[in-house]
């Protein structure tokens, strides 16, 4: 059987993503593990949660988890896994999805350009330029441009 991983920010637009994410697996009869990474580094976590100290990083985690519980229990038809890590975003995406189970990747994109781009940089287009598998990117914002 096909996993699909669906990577979430835990922004708001996280649910669209994994609904994406999880009617595709619908349709290709596969399990799902929705992930998320609490960045640690520059003082980052959740996002708009701010600064994470060390004693802080397992009350973070738990906070995830039950987050992406949350999303979970919504697709009872669906065999869903939730996973939460530390560290740089891109990275420990990669990392997982290249793990050899995982035969799609699911991002979601804030579509920011110019300088916001440039100043905040983009996780998901990393995550697709150094992908090893395929990666379905769902857009946050639905409006044309």
């Amino acid at each position: 059987m096909s996993e699909i991983m669906i990577a979430v920010d835990l922004s708001p637009f996280s649910e669209g993503v994994i609904s994406a994410g999880v009617e595709l697996a619908k349709k290709m009869n596969a399990g799902v593990t929705i992930f998320t990474v609490v960045e640690l580094g520059m003082g980052l976590g959740l996002p708009e949660a701010g600064p994470i100290f060390t004693e802080d990083i397992p009350t973070k985690i738990r906070e995830a988890e039950e987050i992406l519980q949350s999303y979970r229990s919504n697709f009872t038809d669906v065999n869903i896994q939730v996973l939460v890590t530390t560290g740089d975003p891109k990275n420990e995406t990669l990392d997982q999805a290249n793990n050899g189970e995982t035969s799609i990747l699911v991002v979601g994109t804030h579509g920011r350009t110019g300088l916001n781009h440039m100043l905040v940089g983009s996780t998901a287009e990393y995550i697709i330029r150094h992908a090893c598998i395929p990666v379905l990117v769902v857009p946050y914002k639905k409006d044309k441009h």
